[in-house]
């Protein structure tokens, strides 16, 4: 009986925050990385290329290596901080419901917002550049490579930057140092250094699954398969644990 509560609750809270998400004014934000994308692959499909190796290469540097961990960062920075901010969390608070059950239910709302939205981003992208290239078998082969990929770094940057929003009061400020330092300057860096960043991982699996994806010394698809799946399970305890236990004013 008690579950299946918990269960109810967990439902409640999840389908309130997935509103929240989909009908705020962020929404505009990834319009506008649509629209972006969508003009960017457009105008390369449109052009004389080698479209196998331009088009992968493309999806990566716009959409896993930028664009995906910078929409990841603007909503899993502010689902639960802003709610800190105005003082709507306090439903959350003083009710019965354990708070490490509250902070699964936003993360999973966060995942499943943020994989619909980079989901229409991929896939919008893609046809708009191989509809011109040309769809085919290896076209496809890419698609479902990629709608992979941007599914996993969302699982993982959810649960990095929904941290960071009960870690800091400004997580912003730590989002934008990751993502645009940490995860585009140091993971492009040759040599070990890469290794401790989120997108290594991410090319890694992608470089092994797609040949028109290149990386040197690139670690084998089951390692960072690993080393992702750890990360979003310590990322998620640490988070439940901090949301848990402190004091939020």
């Amino acid at each position: 009986m008690e579950a299946m509560d918990n269960i109810t609750k967990i439902l409640a809270l999840m389908k309130y925050s997935i509103r929240k998400l989909l009908f705020k004014k962020r929404i505009v934000i990834a319009f506008l990385i649509l629209l972006t994308v969508i003009g960017i692959m457009g105008y390369a499909g449109s052009q004389d290329t080698d479209r196998l190796t331009t088009g992968s290469n493309l999806l990566g540097m716009l959409i896993v290596m930028f664009f995906m961990p910078a929409i990841c960062m603007i909503y899993g920075c502010s689902l639960i901080r802003d709610e800190i901010e105005d003082k709507s969390i306090l439903h959350v608070f003083t009710s019965p419901f354990d708070r490490i059950f509250a902070y699964f239910s936003y993360y999973l709302s966060l995942v499943i917002c943020l994989c619909l939205i980079l989901a229409v981003i991929t896939s919008l992208g893609f046809i708009s550049f191989f509809i011109q290239q040309g769809l085919d078998g290896e076209a496809m082969n890419i698609y479902v490579t990629f709608i992979g990929l941007v599914f996993l770094g969302v699982f993982v940057y959810s649960a990095l930057f929904l941290l960071t929003s009960v870690v800091f009061k400004r997580p912003i400020y730590f989002g934008l140092f990751f993502v645009f330092i940490w995860e585009w300057f140091i993971g492009s860096i040759p040599g070990i250094i890469q290794k401790i960043s989120i997108s290594y991982y991410l090319k890694s699996i992608g470089s092994k699954q797609l040949e028109y994806i290149t990386l040197n010394e690139a670690t084998d698809v089951n390692t960072s398969l690993m080393v992702i799946f750890a990360s979003i399970i310590i990322l998620i305890i640490f988070g439940s644990l901090i949301f848990k236990t402190k004091e939020f004013t």
